[in-house]
C-alpha cells in the first residue's frame, strides 16, 4: 500500500475515534504506547544507513 494512502487511512481511524468518544484504553495508540520502533516507509533503497541517520539526527 502507498504509504501516503496509509497515513491518510489511519487519519481517518483516528477522526472516527475522536468522534465515537473512545477511551484511550480502547484506542489503536494503547497497542502500541510502549514500543520503541517507528515505521517509515517510501524510503530510496539507493539510501545508505549514514544517511537515514543523518535524516533523523536533524
Amino acid at each position: 500500500m502507498n504509504p501516503l494512502t496509509q497515513v491518510k487511512r489511519t487519519q481517518v481511524i483516528n477522526q472516527k475515534e475522536a468522534a465515537l468518544g473512545l477511551s484511550e484504553d480502547a484506542s489503536w495508540h494503547a497497542k502500541f504506547r510502549g514500543s520503541a520502533y517507528v515505521f517509515v516507509g517510501g524510503v530510496p533503497f539507493d539510501l545508505t544507513e549514514g544517511d537515514l541517520l543523518a535524516v533523523f539526527a536533524q
